[in-house]
């Protein structure tokens, strides 16, 4: 990562920001929003606080853009000793996008960050550039953070903030990237800067608890479908996915979920379960957060970590409520702070423990290759946009809290990859996985993919949202089989010996849309119905017992 520069936000001729040549106010229109009437806005009151970030001076009517937040993070270094500021990367539009390391005594590197004994929270603000609340709150607990008496957690918990994990996104005030991705579906493949961005945190910092926080929309699709508003402050929603250890599970709901609960609730403010639906107004069906591996909340329980995914009642409605949208988030940020300092002990004991038996889980057992979410029936609370009562809806409903399982296979000991796949291969390396390079041939019993069925397809969203950019991925079925595999000098071993090793299953068992198969990371072969075909990727039940070295990635 690159170091922040000194006082760089009052430094115009600095070399980052004479590549920067957007404006510095966020294109935000009030007029587009929605409007609620009197009897629905007066149900969410802003609470009687200061929150002193740039969002809320004085005749701001807009948010918090690039330059004010680099400029408040930057002040904040000189107040805090605690703190240290890097550059995790930049956007597509050559924006930085910093990483507030705040840890006692004061670290920038991860490798300081995990010498010092404390569970690591990393708090990741506006993936989506059309959801402010949760940047803002970040801003407001570095602040908070960078004086007494907040700062004193920092004696028993270390703090990563990214405020800002979308700057483009943000400046336009819209949901994705540049290109039009959505970097919350790119934390399996980091195809885009800002994915590896946040990658790299992950990587250098290993955090043990993960808080990702994010904005629903308030009416679009919910008057549509079923004639209310959304009425809850907060959705919450822990990891959902395949091969996630229980004991994260565990310790989400008890260490972490009801504690938070329990705040929100002091703090007068409603909660549910995070759900979402789809954009096609004759589909009624409501679903929780999914459970494919592909988000930043299921990729980090994926990581060993604690991983929590909030959203406040926010998009669509502009600033309305915004200071209470902001406490939200800032009451949940907090609460998962003093959750990790209670139980700092147990909690890194646990991470460590869940690390350990993934290593030694190589080779044995079975793997879940594809999941799916449950059917059930739920009971939506919603607001009726013309009284402000609550309504009650019937739906039917996917429930991510029990995992229906498609498909699983044999846990391999490790994967092979022909010396061909340098894509694939590099792009496991940068997300932290351990890929060695084979330094002589041999032949192995193993298992090969053999292709039964390929077709183009949309990736599938539980949105549904047509103005995004639609992705095309391959649907892929495959056989596995029993095969001598000829393993030559320079292919690639993905041993499932350590902690990354369902991150890798995620990626390379290619059933899933989010497999590197499925977006062609893997040279997908042409498919003759006349001949067997196979994918360029074994497993091997054993480990490899021939000479290895490190694949260093560039």
């Amino acid at each position: 990562m690159i170091p922040w520069p000194a006082r760089f936000a009052r430094v115009v001729g600095a070399s980052w920001i004479a590549i920067a040549v957007a404006p510095a106010h966020a294109v935000y229109d009030p007029a587009r929003e929605y409007v609620e009437v009197p009897a629905v806005a007066a149900r969410y009151p802003d609470p009687t606080i200061v929150i002193a970030t740039p969002a809320f001076a004085t005749g701001k009517t807009d948010f918090t853009s690039q330059a004010e937040l680099e400029s408040f993070v930057d002040e904040l270094t000189r107040r805090s000793r605690d703190l240290r500021v890097r550059v995790a990367g930049y956007s597509q539009e050559h924006r930085a996008i910093p990483l507030l390391v705040f840890a006692r005594p004061a670290a920038a590197s991860g490798g300081d960050v995990q010498k010092n004994g404390k569970p690591t929270v990393l708090i990741i603000g506006q993936q989506h550039g059309d959801e402010p609340a949760g940047s803002e709150a970040a801003l407001a607990l570095a602040a908070e953070l960078s004086a007494r008496p907040r700062a004193q957690i920092l004696d028993r918990v270390n703090v990563l903030i990214v405020p800002r994990a979308n700057p483009d996104g943000a400046y336009k005030f819209v949901r994705g990237l540049k290109n039009g991705a959505d970097v919350n579906r790119d934390h399996l493949l980091e195809g885009t800067p800002e994915g590896r961005a946040l990658g790299h945190v992950f990587v250098e910092y290993q955090p043990d608890v993960v808080l990702d926080c994010h904005e629903f929309s308030v009416k679009i699709r919910w008057f549509e479908k079923f004639g209310g508003l959304q009425r809850h402050d907060a959705m919450i929603q822990y990891a959902t996915v395949s091969n996630l250890s229980p004991a994260l599970t565990e310790a989400a709901e008890t260490m972490f979920r009801q504690p938070l609960i329990k705040a929100l609730n002091a703090a007068d403010l409603t909660q549910s379960w995070y759900y979402t639906s789809t954009y096609d107004m004759s589909d009624k069906v409501v679903s929780m957060g999914g459970v494919v591996p592909d988000t930043g909340r299921n990729i980090a329980g994926l990581r060993n970590t604690v991983s929590f995914l909030i959203e406040t009642r926010g998009v669509g409605i502009g600033r309305a409520h915004f200071k209470r949208r902001v406490h939200t988030h800032l009451i949940a940020m907090n609460s998962m702070l003093d959750s990790a300092a209670a139980n700092g002990p147990a909690l890194l004991t646990l991470v460590r423990k869940v690390r350990a038996n993934v290593v030694t889980a190589a080779g044995t057992g079975e793997l879940v290759v594809v999941g799916a979410t449950t059917q059930d029936r739920h009971a939506l609370e919603l607001v009726d946009p013309e009284t402000g009562a609550n309504k009650s809806v019937d739906v039917d409903w996917r429930s991510a809290l029990e995992i229906q399982v498609r498909l699983k296979r044999s846990r391999p000991y490790g994967y092979l990859l022909p010396a061909s796949e340098t894509g694939a291969a590099t792009r496991l390396a940068h997300l932290g996985v351990t890929v060695l390079r084979v330094q002589q041939d041999a032949n192995v019993d193993g298992e090969r993919y053999r292709i039964t069925r390929i077709q183009e397809s949309k990736k599938d969203d539980v949105r549904h949202n047509d103005d995004d950019i639609a992705v095309n991925v391959v649907q892929i079925t495959t056989g596995v089989e029993p095969a001598r595999v000829a393993i030559k000098a320079g292919d690639f071993y993905v041993p499932m010996d350590q902690p990354l090793a369902n991150v890798i299953a995620a990626a390379l068992e290619p059933e899933t849309q989010s497999s590197y198969a499925a977006n062609r990371v893997l040279m997908l072969p042409k498919v003759d119905a006349a001949l067997p075909v196979y994918l360029p990727l074994y497993r091997l039940p054993n480990a490899l017992a021939v000479p290895t070295v490190v694949y260093e990635s560039d």
